[in-house]
């Protein structure tokens, strides 16, 4: 083949939807620059991606999709109208993940990686046949077991070596720590997050063992059959390796979805290489399947020791009851922890911010639209699958047999930019060693994406069969493990996951699609005209979204970051002199910076919440400072500025609820609005069984005695629904106290 033959921009514009989707899954993300800690304690901001940064990789992945859309609409080739059908099903949850968006940059900046998800899927599966298309799925798919290798070896790091450095840092600086976070040692907080640091997990940069071990055990799969096929001994060898490597960290990770996501991957592609009628139905009853475990779990209930899928039942339930709450716009990505507080069963322990399922996650945040989504991933699925040997034939041979020249610079390509991008957000925190094995890494995935494209140009047409198969399997860990984590929720992954589907289907479905249009004449083909005008309208949605993002919204934030990181500064420095009242100050003045910052649209909720807890500390500084009561009404009035938004209902409330007793303490409010306060948290949450006792004193000190015996026997039955997370409830002796005080109050 001509390396002409495949025009640069479509190069480009296919290696960027991939380095932005290797870049995601090599970045840790934040929703916030900093404050994440207490400034006074540790000014270091964030190191990885903020909000800024994440809507730039998304606007990457729009312009690229936009173009391949443009390219596609202006072939010469027909369009068929199940790709219009899919487009059309996407675009109610695409309007209202801008809707919740527009005044949220929480629910938007995680809203807009779905639907940079969903543009990439719709991108890869638009595209047509011939030896431009064989280029293009050959260098994703080198490009994407490159990736994984990337990550795997982070993992091997984490357990060797990073684990350890970790945990002496966090022992040595313990208590700097606990005080920047506002913990105190004994803490449910301190003791939840000493047991999950304290685990050697391998969770490469999604923070999540589950997430990691989706990843390498979808890989694993592919790597595995692409391994099978002829090619060069060395590459099939590497390949091996690597096979091995990723499967060994699955295994070492723990996590039992991610071994059992394995296992059924390796079974489905031996299912599709001896029954391959059998794997289109086989894709699509998976996650449905999985589904039905879960309820299946929770039918079972607590006589079953196992907790992981129990769990997962009591999300869905909670899933189910947030989306029958508001099932025509739903709450939004970021909204789903404020509601499952509400809804959650009594027995479940956890206040999670994803019901850890595809299907529950879109439903919930966009209501009756998210079923939209749920019909194009099974319709993803049934086209993921290769075709029986049977009806299966060799199309476009001359293209499959032509070298491929250029595909392994281009995947090699993609896979070092995204280390690079990777290493330069991480460089502040590496050393020597940390730049030894993000190098290694480098280079690994790089051999990776070369031994891929070997076999794949040695192999011809038996190798294409094997990727199809492999990629079979890939989608169906995908499919499966989606529906039990966060693998679609997470930005770190949503892109992968959707990228994964997009190229599943573009390479197993191609054979059908160029059969069945090559047998219709050319004057017997209807007109296109509808067809393309969606192509374009979807193309010129995309970058008008993309150009938005890199022109207004993403500066915007960037602009409210830096209002944030200016007043961390400024407080540290006031707090190194030591002066109570210095200290207290520069809290008001961060808080108020914060609140302006968090003014800047699109909204910025976390930094009102933040904004709110510094001036109510700079108020309950000592000496009480004269500012006090201001402060507090100030602080007041950010936290109610964000109450009513989903993302951050509950901690806004919680935040009103301390400001309100911290104001009647120093007389500048009342201890009815402080009751009033609390009531409308646990009114949210009435599992919440510090607020269950701070109501107790405060209707003490409103000589309302039945009523603070009710309290703290609501906090001491509260605290029993944590039964399956002991770390999560009172000590003997706090109940021995709480017991003594309803004693008093008899």
């Amino acid at each position: 083949m001509n390396r002409d033959a495949v025009p640069l921009v479509d190069r480009i514009a296919f290696g960027a939807i991939v380095v932005a989707v290797g870049a995601r899954v090599m970045i840790a993300f934040s929703s916030m620059l900093i404050f994440d800690m207490d400034p006074a304690i540790d000014a270091s901001p964030f190191i990885g991606a903020t909000p800024a940064e994440s809507l730039l990789l998304d606007a990457l992945a729009f312009g690229s999709a936009s173009w391949l859309l443009v390219r596609r609409m202006l072939s010469e080739k027909t369009i068929d109208w199940s790709w219009v059908l899919i487009a059309l099903a996407c675009i109610p949850a695409i309007i209202l993940a801008l809707f919740h968006g527009a005044t949220d940059a929480e629910q938007l900046w995680r809203g807009s990686t779905w639907v940079a998800g969903i543009a990439i899927a719709l991108a890869l599966i638009a595209q047509n046949g011939g030896s431009s298309a064989t280029f293009l799925r050959r260098m994703v798919v080198a490009s994407l077991a490159g990736i994984a290798v990337v990550m795997c070896v982070r993992g091997v790091a984490q357990l060797t070596c990073e684990h350890i450095s970790n945990v002496q840092y966090y022992t040595e600086n313990r208590d700097t720590f606990l005080r920047s976070q506002g913990w105190l040692p004994n803490s449910p907080q301190t003791l939840s997050y000493e047991r999950r640091l304290f685990q050697n997990e391998a969770t490469g940069w999604f923070g999540f063992s589950n997430i990691f071990a989706t990843v390498a055990a979808g890989s694993a799969v592919l790597i595995a059959n692409i391994a099978i096929g002829r090619g060069v001994v060395a590459a099939r060898s590497w390949l091996w390796f690597c096979t091995f490597l990723s499967a060994g960290l699955v295994i070492a990770s723990g996590s039992k979805g991610g071994v059992s996501a394995l296992a059924l991957g390796l079974v489905v592609t031996i299912v599709v290489r001896r029954w391959s009628a059998l794997a289109r139905p086989l894709l699509v009853a998976l996650p449905i399947i999985a589904i039905c475990g879960v309820i299946l779990r929770g039918m079972i209930g607590l006589q079953w020791g196992e907790q992981s899928l129990l769990f997962r039942w009591y999300y869905l339930i909670g899933a189910v009851k947030t989306l029958l709450s508001s099932p025509w716009i739903g709450v939004g990505p970021a909204g789903f922890q404020s509601s499952f507080v509400q809804f959650r069963p009594v027995e479940c322990v956890e206040e999670v911010v994803s019901a850890h399922g595809a299907f529950a996650d879109w439903m919930i945040a966009f209501g009756l639209a998210g079923f939209g989504l749920v019909a194009i991933q099974l319709v993803l699925a049934l086209w993921s699958a290769p075709q029986s040997t049977a009806k299966s034939k060799i199309v476009d041979e001359e293209s499959r047999s032509t070298p491929m020249v250029g595909v392994v610079e281009l995947s090699i390509a993609v896979v070092v930019l995204s280390s690079i991008i990777s290493i330069v957000f991480e460089a502040p925190t590496l050393d020597s060693m940390g730049y030894v094995w993000r190098f290694g890494g480098l280079a690994a995935g790089s051999v990776s994406a070369w031994a891929v494209v070997k076999i794949m140009e040695t192999g011809k047409v038996s190798a294409d069969r094997a990727v199809g198969i492999g990629l079979c399997g890939i989608a169906a860990v995908v499919l499966t493990h989606g529906q039990i984590d966060m693998v679609f929720w997470l930005p770190g992954s949503a892109l992968w996951a959707w990228l994964v589907l997009g190229i599943a289907t573009w390479w197993n479905r191609r054979d059908w699609d160029v059969d069945a249009l090559a047998k219709i004449p050319v004057q017997a083909m209807p007109r296109m005209e509808l067809k393309r005008i969606a192509l374009a309208g979807f193309s010129l949605f995309f970058l008008v979204l993309a150009l938005g993002f890199v022109f207004v919204v993403s500066p915007a934030l960037v602009r409210q970051d830096q209002l944030a990181m200016q007043a961390a500064n400024h407080l540290n420095e006031e707090a190194q002199k030591s002066s109570s009242e210095l200290l207290a100050a520069a809290r008001a003045q961060a808080g108020e910076s914060l609140f302006s910052a968090s003014q800047i649209w699109p909204r910025r909720t976390v930094y009102a919440l933040r904004a709110a807890e510094q001036l109510q500390s700079a108020a309950s500084c000592d000496p009480l400072p004269t500012e006090a009561g201001s402060w507090l009404r100030s602080g007041r009035e950010s936290a109610q500025s964000v109450e009513e938004i989903g993302s951050c209902q509950f901690a806004a409330r919680l935040l009103l609820s301390t400001i309100a007793i911290r104001e009647a303490e120093i007389s500048s409010g009342s201890w009815e609005a402080a009751r009033d306060a609390l009531r409308r948290l646990l009114a949210m949450n009435p599992r919440h069984s510090e607020s269950w006792l701070r109501l107790a004193e405060v209707l003490k000190q409103l000589g309302d005695r039945p009523g603070a015996h009710a309290a703290l026997q609501s906090a001491l039955e509260a605290n029993e629904t944590f039964s399956l997370d002991p770390l999560r409830q009172f000590s003997a002796d706090r109940r021995a106290l709480i017991e003594k005080q309803m004693l008093e109050l008899n």
